[in-house]
């Protein structure tokens, strides 16, 4: 099993000068930018960003937001030399097909901060699919209710999917799941409450949001 562990730090900062920030320090990675920012240093600032954010802005977009920001910038680096309320560090791990685990340092100590045993989440699109696709591949056919959009739930039950899912098109359910699995990662198109997913060469995923819930409208 592949595992990522990806460490986000959320920091307001503060104190004295550091002259050099330390990767266990978080608050004097943010004291050095703030320095370098005020100092006109910016390709400095700049090596301090995430290699996500200078994926996303090279240095040159990065130095003309701060000149055409000044004011603004400015203000901002009053409230990061202000002394800290809270320093708070996140982590989250990323495992199995997607999922993902959110820990927080508490007292210096490493804690599990959502919920490990929630297998069938429907907080987004790709949550959904991944637990739809979990939920079938287990015939937990009570929990693939959940995922049926209101309109068809109240003609729809346990042995009907069942029936669905293991019947005759058995070999076609095989392999549909085949192909949700291969694309578990697939970018995912959100209008307000619905969702899309082409994937494959003509097929398509469609999702409906009811009640903060995502559902499978459409698995093909």
């Amino acid at each position: 099993m592949t595992k990522r562990l990806a460490v986000l730090a959320a920091v307001i900062c503060g104190g004295c000068p550091a002259r050099s920030p330390s990767a266990s320090n978080p608050e004097a990675v943010v004291r050095a930018y703030a320095q370098a920012v005020k100092g006109g240093r910016y390709g400095e600032a700049y090596d301090l960003m995430s290699l996500e954010f200078r994926r996303r802005y090279d240095r040159a977009e990065f130095e003309r937001m701060l000149k055409e920001n000044n004011d603004d910038a400015r203000s901002g680096l009053k409230q990061l030399e202000k002394r800290p309320t809270e320093v708070g560090v996140a982590a989250e791990l990323r495992y199995g097909e997607g999922d993902r685990l959110r820990l927080v340092v508490e007292r210096g100590r490493w804690k599990i901060a959502s919920n490990p045993i929630n297998f069938y989440g429907q907080r987004t699109p790709a949550e959904a699919l991944r637990s739809f696709v979990r939920a079938v591949e287990r015939r937990r056919y009570d929990i693939v209710l959940r995922f049926v959009p209101a309109r068809w739930a109240e003609s729809m039950t346990v042995e009907k999917l069942r029936q669905q899912w293991e019947g005759e098109k058995k070999g076609e359910v095989a392999s549909l799941l085949k192909s949700l699995k291969a694309n578990l990662r697939t970018p995912i198109r959100i209008t307000g409450d619905t969702a899309t997913m082409p994937y494959g060469d003509k097929h398509e995923v469609r999702f409906v949001r009811e009640d903060g819930a995502w559902k499978i409208e459409d698995p093909d």
